[in-house]
């Protein structure tokens, strides 16, 4: 029941989504009369920094609620991680101003659920990996005696 009721709600977010990504992209980038922060080197455009940190900070409610739920502690990782990825993108491609909000928004839904599947498959490979080489131990070893 509550996979069917995510299931509907992500469908709800998508559609329109997509079609505001579609319009958004239609957008110019940035001009060169746009105030930026300069900070170490990178120049920051103020209002697409903005809207970038407020889009993921506002889709945070909207994102499917995970079984079991994040901790505290994860949630505030994966917020920070999303965070740096809207300002990287920003400081590197200068979108425009509704762009920015509209994919800051998508990386702030899906993105959580991007790296917690990422960080699930990186947990995995690592186990699987030492699980292979205490098994290449433990035969070499056992093969000495």
């Amino acid at each position: 029941m509550i996979a069917a009721a995510s299931i509907n709600k992500a469908a709800g977010f998508y559609l329109p989504w997509l079609a505001a990504a579609a319009v958004a992209a239609q957008e110019p980038a940035s001009s060169g009369n746009v105030t930026v922060i300069a900070l170490q080197g990178i120049e920051l455009p103020v209002l697409q920094l903005v809207l970038a940190i407020a889009g993921v900070l506002m889709a945070r409610p909207l994102a499917p609620r995970r079984n079991p739920p994040l901790g505290w502690l994860k949630s505030i990782i994966v917020t920070v991680i999303m965070l740096i990825v809207a300002v990287g993108w920003v400081a590197d491609a200068r979108p425009g101003v509704l762009f920015t909000f509209v994919v800051s928004i998508g990386l702030g839904f899906s993105g959580y659920t991007l790296i917690e599947q990422a960080g699930t498959e990186i947990e995995n490979f690592f186990r699987r990996i030492f699980s292979l080489a205490t098994g290449a131990l433990g035969s070499s070893t056992g093969k000495d005696r």
